[in-house]
Order: structure tokens, then sequence, then C-alpha cells
């Protein structure tokens, strides 16, 4: 279960070489001396042919565990002397259940398997007559949510092992690997052992009691999320699975026959997406009957191109109720040449369950589709919870699917009210034990389930004094780093930062990150730093000073901003005063300062206008719960015109010189604005109504796409009070949501509207600026911007609106091969809309190849205005996936 970043954990793990071939050895030993130290069942797992069958399942019943074999089929398995019935099992071969004598020793036990037959049913064959795979499918589904609520708790040890192996390398990056020392042919090796308990309804904890590693494995190879999910919930990691209510939409189903294992008929089910790509499984499942619960699982997916096989045998751990003990993941791919592939093997043992005492397993449950529907029973209709679970498990009374699932899902909605988080939809608790990293060979001898292999053992050999000694300097270098490093030439030019104390830290950006140059400072450099005081988790003071100088302009700006945060995250209150005399762009948003400098002195053309601010306020914003914010802001401010003050660019490009600092407005007249003061209030209100949370160590996380965003803001300046010369009202509405378009595309949209009043003195700094942009790159958020609108030509003092939607389709016009889907392309489309006095309904309509070597994607864009085409342009942003990363 545990598989974030491991090697990192060995960092300061210091061992020798001779240590290293020592504990190799002497683990050897023990190996061949276990026979009279210790007990249980070892041999070897094969197919008719003598092939071996790696991962094979072995479940002890009597002990409630098991364990897996190696890629050989090579088992070992410790148990106290006596009698026990042991399962076989590997996907799509005839379950071996053996009863088996345990003595003083290890007691030989060699499988051979053969394939498993498959009954094919003697079924009617009639024009249009349904697969029968669809009856099963709809009772399966229709019981998901029960095998999700029928253990009050369970609590198990995980063993997990990761093998991972570079399986291809780029010519180009084949001398780098050569001169690092990376051997492509070794095999790296993972393992680790957890202890997990789950609580109904939705808690799940992990320790971490032991980990070891032969290298660094790929973050983007982690099964975790897989693990702690389940095939009969709705979605598995993003993926529809083949239980969600709404697979009947995705997939296509077709009976492949049955067979009979522990005296009940399990049916083979081949799930086929109607369309292939990401977020969709492909292969098999088997269902047993009467229960309809998996049995086992064989299903694929990808993920941006890359491949994820997850294999799933499932046994009776307690009555009825049946449970994964072995997981298989296999994850390979490749991006720019460089190919690999990491396999996991996850072995579930020690299961302790309390069932639920409520629901009992033999529902009778009928498929109205086609079969006589049942009577209904009134007591679900109606809502009485209780009644409806007596008579239906209680009194066996016949159900139908909606009905049942109609239960189910308001039995589980009562249960989370009983719990007093409805809106949590999962609790997770995740810790390492303090020892976890510093198991020696000898406790993995004797506490490893499945044997490793030749490779494996080799991979560990080479763990020697060199990989651990780079690992302890990393480590003396992060701890010199965070205990505050000695003052550095370097520092001044690129940064860095200081510890002053326990609580308190000072961060320095360096000059050269904040070199810049406009044209109304020439070139400028500002000294930005930060001072942060931590006084726990709900109390955190930054105060950050800022000063710049513009040697053409030959003015020197200053100013403070300082935040003060209390209380817990979901119900934090900010506190904000700053206050100074800086330059600002109009629109602080519109182009930023890196971009405008290399634009203006290799192209000549300077985006960015500014004026000047001499300026205090002071804001309060309190959270409650992530779902409300509410937000107040008091602004007292002088502006005053700037104007160019150099024409100096490297390019002299032909025909083409610097535009004036005075934005260009379709609805001022030309020219600069007066110098004015002003008095701003402000207020703001967000709601998420339907926000839902998953907690992960007791920390609330929100989950943003599972409710839309609503946006209120008022804003008033006052005119004579405190020298105030601008008055206005303001008012906006703003929206952001995600939802999906049934089962081909979903859309994001972002928009809002508002209106000015009393604008009778109001100058261009308070206008309503647009997000425009007039470089080749596309926002980082795909409802981030406009992609070919001027910054200022539409910027209002009126009524206006505007509105950004996004589709992203799982296919749409290249994407409908297959081969480009798997590959992970994506094609979308965006609309984008501007209405003001002066816009005359401008217009984008753009077209998306998202995910081009999954980090870049490209637009193609058409403007229109007055319904009349205008502009065309290309853009090139980050895929959307990375954009939207926080969303």
């Amino acid at each position: 279960m545990y598989l974030r970043k491991r090697g990192t954990l060995f960092v300061g793990q210091h061992k020798t070489q001779t240590m290293l071939k020592q504990q190799f050895f002497v683990a050897l030993l023990l190996l061949f001396s276990f026979p009279a130290m210790a007990q249980g069942i070892k041999g070897t797992i094969k197919d008719d042919n003598g092939e071996a069958l790696p991962f094979a399942s072995i479940y002890v019943k009597e002990a409630g565990s098991g364990t897996s074999a190696n890629l050989d089929g090579f088992y070992e398995y410790r148990l106290q002397p006596g009698n026990y019935q042991v399962t076989y099992q590997f996907m799509g071969y005839a379950t071996v259940i053996k009863n088996i004598k345990v003595g003083s020793g290890f007691e030989p036990v060699d499988i051979v398997m053969k394939p498993q037959v498959i009954n094919l049913a003697s079924v009617t064959v009639e024009a249009k007559a349904e697969d029968p795979s669809y009856t099963i499918m709809r009772k399966a589904i229709a019981k998901a949510e029960y095998h999700l609520l029928q253990n009050d708790s369970y609590s198990a040890e995980v063993y997990m092992k990761g093998t991972g192996q570079i399986t291809k390398v780029p010519w180009l990056l084949r001398k780098t690997f050569e001169k690092e020392g990376i051997d492509t042919s070794q095999v790296y090796t993972s393992e680790s052992v957890s202890e997990i308990y789950f609580e109904r309804p939705n808690t799940f904890k992990e320790k971490v009691i032991s980990v070891r590693t032969t290298g660094q494995e790929s973050d983007n190879a982690n099964p975790n999320a897989y693990i702690n999910s389940s095939f009969y919930l709705p979605d598995v990691v993003n993926a529809v699975s083949p239980l969600s209510p709404r697979a009947f939409s995705y997939y296509k189903f077709k009976y492949e026959g049955s067979f009979r294992e522990r005296g009940y008929e399990i049916n083979k089910i081949r799930v086929t997406p109607r369309s292939k790509g990401d977020d969709l499984f492909e292969g098999v499942i088997y269902i047993r009957e009467d229960f309809w619960n998996i049995h086992s699982l064989d299903l694929t997916t990808s993920l941006m191109g890359f491949q994820i096989r997850i294999e799933q045998i499932f046994a009776p751990i307690k009555g009825e109720i049946w449970m994964p003990v072995t997981q298989k993941f296999e994850f390979s791919g490749s991006i720019f040449g460089l190919a690999g592939s990491y396999n996991y093997l996850a072995s579930v043992s020690d299961y302790t369950v309390t069932e639920n005492e409520d629901l009992d397993p033999s529902v009778i449950l009928i498929d109205e589709k086609i079969e006589a529907a049942p009577e209904e029973i009134k007591a679900i209709k109606s809502g009485n919870v209780e009644e409806g679970v007596n008579q239906v498990f209680k009194e066996d009374q016949e159900v139908s699917r909606k009905q049942f699932k109609k239960l189910m899902k308001e039995y589980d909605k009562e249960e989370r009210k009983e719990a007093g988080e409805v809106d949590v939809v999962s609790d997770y608790y995740f810790n390492i034990d303090s020892l976890a990293t510093k198991k020696d060979s000898l406790y993995w001898v004797t506490r490893r389930p499945v044997p490793l292999t030749k490779k494996e053992i080799v991979g560990y050999q080479r763990e020697d004094s060199t990989y651990f000694a780079d690992k302890a300097k990393a480590e003396a270098d992060t701890l010199r780093l965070k205990n505050g490093a000695k003052f550095q030439a370097k520092d001044i030019l690129f940064g860095s930062y200081y510890k002053l104390g326990d609580r308190l830290r000072f961060d320095f950006a360096g000059f050269v990150p904040r070199l810049r140059f406009n044209t109304v400072e020439g070139l400028n450099l500002d000294f930005t730093g930060t001072f942060s005081w931590r006084q726990d988790t709900t109390a955190r003071l930054r105060i950050s000073p800022f000063v710049r100088y513009g040697f053409s302009g030959e003015q020197l700006y200053t100013k403070v901003e300082s935040v003060f945060g209390i209380g817990k995250n979901e119900q934090r209150g900010t506190f904000r005063v700053q206050g100074g005399n800086y330059i600002e762009q109009f629109n602080p948003t519109a182009i930023d300062d890196l971009s405008n400098s290399l634009y203006s002195l290799l192209a000549e053309k300077n985006f960015a206008k500014y004026y000047e601010k001499t300026y205090a306020n002071v804001s309060f914003a309190k959270r409650f719960r992530f779902r409300y914010t509410v937000g107040a802001k008091l602004e007292w401010a002088s502006r005053s015109e700037l104007f160019n003050t150099t024409d100096y660019s490297i390019f002299d490009v032909e025909n083409r010189e610097y535009k004036t600092n005075q934005p260009a407005n379709n609805e001022t007249f030309v020219g600069g604005f007066v110098d004015s003061k002003a008095l701003i209030s402000s207020f703001a209100f967000t709601v998420k109504p339907w926000l839902k949370f998953r907690k992960y160590n007791g920390r609330l996380i929100p989950l943003e796409d599972s409710s839309p965003t609503f946006r209120l803001s008022y804003k008033k300046a006052f005119n004579d009070v405190l020298g105030s010369n601008t008055q206005f009202d303001q008012v906006e509405f703003g929206l952001k949501t995600t939802f999906d378009l049934g089962v081909r595309a979903k859309i994001d949209i972002e928009g809002e509207a508002g209106k000015f009043f009393n604008t009778s003195q109001m100058i261009f700094t308070d206008f309503k600026h647009f997000q425009g942009n007039r470089l080749p790159f596309s926002p980082m958020s795909v409802t981030g911007g406009y992609r070919l609108l001027d910054y200022y030509k539409y910027s209002t003092s009126d009524d206006y609106a505007s509105i950004f939607t996004h589709i992203r389709f799982r296919k749409f016009v290249f994407t409908q091969l297959p081969m480009l889907r798997l590959s992970g392309l994506k094609e979308n489309l965006f609309v984008n809309y501007l209405a003001t006095p002066t816009s005359d309904n401008y217009t984008e309509l753009g077209y998306t190849i998202d995910n081009i070597f999954r980090v870049l994607r490209v637009e193609f864009v058409q403007s229109f205005q007055g319904w009349k085409a205008k502009d065309f342009g290309v853009r090139i942003g980050v895929a959307a996936i990375i954009g939207n990363n926080n969303d």
C-alpha cells in the first residue's frame, strides 16, 4: 500500500558494502535452515505444460490469510502445525483446493493448474435477443452499493512488492545514462508491509510498518489509488467502473459462459468499451451467480497514453463476504522514446471482518426488464429505510433492481447523516512507523510472504555503500539547508531562504529573477522578500517588503504587504494590510512582467500599461468549511498617470515603434486620465453549495469539481470623503462549473456579468478589464482568458458579460481513430464571448489538439465581431490536464 517515493526514506541510512554482503549471505543461510526453524507449505505452481504461473494466489481458509507465488511460480507460506484447506487460484485457470496437514517442517506442495473449462449455457437465440450478460450485469450493478455496505469494519495486513525496469532508451540519452551509471538491465524492487483498517461509512487507516527498496520508483506508476478504491464504486481513479450505474452507456457486455467453483456458479463476462480510450476498462470480469459479487477480474485501461492492467482475485473471507486477496498491477508506457514498465503485487492477509448485521446476502433480486416484476415494496417507495431493510433482508421479500438500488442509497445516506459528515466521501489516515526503514535483511527473510526472484535478489545485492552514501549526502544537504544555510554570494543573484529561529524564516527571490524591462521604467530591478512566522497550524504571519527602481524613469517605488491567517484551513480567517507607493498595471493580470520584457526588447511591442499608485488598504476574508467565503476590503489610493521614458529595444523592427503608455479604449477619449484620489470599499460572497470533501489525516480537502461556484460582489467609491474625487457603484455575479454532456463530453464554464451605477466621476483605472491576450501562448487554465482579445480596447464602465466555455470530448475528429485516442491525445472545442457596449458581440471559436506528448496543447482560434469573421490565430499552451490540475 505504501508507494510514495520510498527511495527518499533511505536517505541517511548508511551501510557499507561489506555489511550488505554479510547480511545477504546470512539471509541465504537462514533460508536453507528454515525447515528446522519453521513450518508451513512451499512449492511451485505451474500449468499442465510445466510453465510457471507467476503471482498465483494462495489462500488458507483456517488462517483467514494467504500469499502469492513469485514471478517464477514459487511460493512459501509459514503456518502453525495443523490441518488446513488451501485454495490456489490463477486467472483463467480452474481453482485447486487442497487439504494439507502441516507438521514440524515445510510441507512440499507442488500444484499443477489446468485452464478453466467454461461451459456455455444453452440459450435460445432469437432475433434481437438480449445477451445473457446484461441481466447478470444489471443485477451486479444493482447490488454494488450493498457490497460496499456489507462490512461494519475490517482489518488486514498488506504486503506490496513492486518491480520495475527501463525497457527502452532513446539514443540521445544512452550516453547520459552510461555516464550516470544507470543500468537499464537492472530490476528495481520495492517492498512494504502495511496494516490497514476500514470502518463504515468511509474511514480507512493505513500504517506502514516496514519498507525497503533498491531504487527510486516512478511516481507515475503508483497503484495506491486503485488499491484504495473499489470496482463497486461508480468510478475507479476517474475511469468508469463496469459496475457503475452509467456502465451501459459506456460498455458493451458479452456472456462467455460459466464454471462451478466452491459450489457456486461463476459467470464470465467480457467487458468492451463502446469507444476505446482513457477512463474506460476492457477485459473480463467474473460474477458469482445469485450473490452478484465480483469473483475476479482482469481489466485494462489507459491514462494519458500509459497502459494499466489490473487483476484482482477475491475469496470468501467470512460467510458470503468475498474480498480481494491478491491484486496485480502492470504499468507500462513511453514518453519521448524512453519506455519502462513497473509491476506490483499486493497480497492481503490476516483479515478480521465485522459484518453488517442489518444486511443479509440472500437477497431475492429481480431484473424487472426480463422477469416478472415483483410487488412494489411500499416502505422503500415512501423512504422508510428501516422497514424496507427489514422486509428485504429479514422477510426475504422479492425486490426489483430499481427499488433495491434506492434502498441501499437511502441506507447509506442515513448512515452518513448519523456520522455527521454527509459531504465527506472518504476519510483516510496514513502514517509510517518510525522504524519502517530500519528493518534489516533478516527481518525481510522472515516476514516476506512472496519469495524474491533471482533478479530481485541481485538487485538488493547491488544496494551497496555508494548508493547509501549518495543518499546520506543528499539528506545532509537538505538538513543543512533547512537548518539555515550560511550566506553565499550567489544568493544575492538567485535567491535562497534562511531560518531565523524555530518559527521564523526569510525567503529572498534574488535579483536575477526580478530583473525586468518596460518602456515606462526602462530596465528595472526589485528587491522582494518575505518574512514568515508560524505559531502552529492555526496562526501564520507573512510580511513582504518590495523595493523597485527603474533606471530610465529614475523612480524608486516601495510597498509592504502583510498577511495574517488564523484558524484551521477550512475555517481560516485572513487579514491583509498593504500600503506604499508603487507602479501597477491597469489590469494586474493582463500580461506578466517577463513576457512583456521579452516582447519589448525583442519585438518592440509594449503590451503592459502602467500607472502610479500611492495607497493603503485593509481587507478581511473568512472561510466557512470551504463552502462559504465572505470578504470585505477598504482602500484609499491616489492614482497618477505615467509616461514612456525610453524607446530602447535590442532589435529595431522596421516600421514599428513603441505605443504610448495610454491604453487604447473604445469608451474613453484619446489621451491619458486625470490624476485622482479614491476611497473604495468592496464586499464579496462566494458559495459552493454542494461541495464534497475527502479527508487525509484529519485534514479536510475539497473536491472542487463536486459543486459549481457562485460569486456575488459589490464595490463602491465614495466621493468627497478623505479627499476622494471618485464615485461609482459596481455589482457583479460570477459562476464556475464543470459537468458532463452525456457520455461523450465534459464542459467547463466560467462566466461573470456586472453593471456600473453612478459613474459620473470615474476614471479608466476603475473600469472593468478583461483577460485579453496578444501573445502566441494560451492561458494555463482552459477557461482562464481570451486568446485574441486586445488587453484594454473593450474595458468598460457600463454593463458587461463575459463567458468562457470549454468542451472536452472523448472522441471527436482525429480521435475517432483508437490508435490516437489510446495514445492520450485529446480534441477539445471552446467558445468565448464578450458583451460590452462597444465589443459588438465579440466571440472566439477554438479547436484544440490537447495532450501532445502529454504536456502540450495547440489551439486554432477564429474570432468574430458583429457575427463576422475578424482574426485567426494559433496559440500554444500546456496540456489542459496540467493547467486545470487545481480544479
